[in-house]
């Protein structure tokens, strides 16, 4: 398991009194009750008019959690009522762009409002990935430092941490455990070497949310998934496959799950709900397929959608 700091938070003082004053005026809002709030549910890369990249907040025990970080998630995220210094953990499922896209205004306007700090945990490579971001970060931080004439680095904001599968985390409230899937079957993993993708499960209080990340069908996933409260699972339909380059769809029919085999890993897991996210375009013909394969409740998700669990 691999772990960085990428320095130490610095205690902070004299604020400039502007920024002194608005941060105090605004304090983090009270999390109550356990809950998914969809941020964002497009699946793939791209912008799409009719869903912000692929962003998951998980509200538990008064504290969030972030899976993935997608395009547009700082604007999903106000949308929702949270700003982004108070979204102190997110998990990355993998390293595909739209599955981090929105990482660097997250963790910029984190340190920029004056965030405690962030940390990224995620499959092989997160700590590199970390690194990349904190550079660009390090532009907007030291114009705001010559500013308000302080020396906060980034580098005692932004953490990161690489989650081996199999490994996880715990904090007290929450704990996590990750599950290597199958989203990088076909890949020359030469060009590429490490390059993982993973599953993650959330247990507390008894509860149990499982966010299978990008997967095709793998033996091993429903077992993971096993009694969830939730499962948050992928989807790529027919339609979806037609919209892409041949080469690519060999992808997509070994690399993502169907409606049928999304509704086959929800029964042989026996979940009490599925929540289908990173979506394109689905109609109620792939809904009834994943209905005929499972028989609990299937939610659509849908941008900004709140699920109590």
């Amino acid at each position: 398991m691999k772990k960085h700091r990428i320095g130490r938070g610095l205690a902070m003082a004299a604020l400039m009194m502007a920024q002194g004053a608005w941060a105090a005026e605004s304090p983090a809002p009270t999390v109550s009750g356990n809950r998914l709030v969809l941020l964002g549910t497009g699946g793939g890369p791209g912008g799409r008019a009719d869903r912000s990249g692929i962003a998951t907040l998980l509200e538990v025990g008064g504290h969030r959690y972030l899976i993935d970080a997608g395009g547009g998630v700082s604007r999903q995220l106000a949308l929702a009522g949270v700003a982004e210094r108070d979204v102190p953990l997110v998990f990355l499922t993998h390293l595909h762009d739209d599955h981090y896209a929105g990482l660097l205004s997250l963790a910029s306007f984190a340190w920029s409002t004056r965030g405690a700090g962030m940390q990224l945990l995620g499959p092989a490579g997160t700590v590199d990935l970390a690194h990349a971001l904190g550079a660009v970060m390090e532009v907007n931080a030291r114009i705001r430092n010559a500013e308000s004439g302080q020396d906060r680095p980034v580098a005692g904001f932004l953490a990161a941490r690489d989650l081996s599968p199999g490994a996880g985390f715990a904090d007290g409230t929450v704990r996590v455990t990750a599950l290597a899937n199958s989203h990088y079957t076909l890949m020359d993993k030469s060009r590429a070497p490490g390059a993982q993708s993973l599953s993650y499960r959330f247990e507390a209080g008894g509860k149990a949310v499982v966010f299978t990340g990008d997967t095709g069908p793998m033996a091993g996933l429903a077992e993971f998934a096993r009694g969830a409260d939730v499962l948050v699972a992928e989807m790529a339909t027919a339609a979806d496959r037609a919209m892409v380059p041949p080469p690519v769809q060999r992808h997509m029919d070994v690399e993502h799950l169907s409606p049928a085999q999304v509704g086959d890993l929800a029964t042989q897991a026996g979940v009490r709900k599925l929540v289908l996210s990173h979506v394109g375009k689905v109609d109620e013909a792939d809904l009834a397929q994943v209905r005929t394969h499972y028989a609990g409740p299937v939610v659509l998700g849908a941008d900004l959608q709140s699920i109590a669990f």
